[in-house]
């Protein structure tokens, strides 16, 4: 699995700095899922999809992988500060956009992300 993880990741255009930051992690962290000393649990998994753009299936080695046509721009975007910041819930809602045919652009994760904290905060 290891292997897979590092191929994901530097198949999406990260080095394994930027993937640690995109996934919040510790630096040590990602070594060992490389080195298969430990693995990612469910929710490190399903942050390495939504980063890389790969299923879980994929990751896992169950299915072809298959990456998302969104996934560069959103890679980007969760490589500037703001992407950064996000949480788990907030990765979700940005990898699930559909921007009904039209590539997205880093710009409009930010204005994605930017609307939808509003409407958190409006709709308490």
């Amino acid at each position: 699995m290891g292997a897979r993880i590092k191929a994901a990741y530097e198949s999406a255009g990260l080095n394994r700095s930027e993937f640690v930051r995109a996934l919040g992690v510790a630096y040590s962290t990602v070594l060992h899922w490389e080195k298969d000393k430990t693995r990612p649990n469910a929710d490190n998994l399903k942050r390495i999809s939504e980063v890389t753009g790969l299923t879980t299936a994929a990751l896992l080695g169950t299915e072809r992988p298959e990456p998302s046509s969104t996934r560069p721009a959103l890679i980007r975007f969760l490589n500037t500060p703001l992407g950064r910041s996000c949480t788990g819930e907030e990765r979700s809602f940005l990898s699930g956009l559909d921007f009904g045919g039209v590539a997205p652009t880093v710009e409009s994760y930010h204005a994605a992300l930017l609307a939808h904290r509003l409407a958190d905060q409006t709709n308490p």
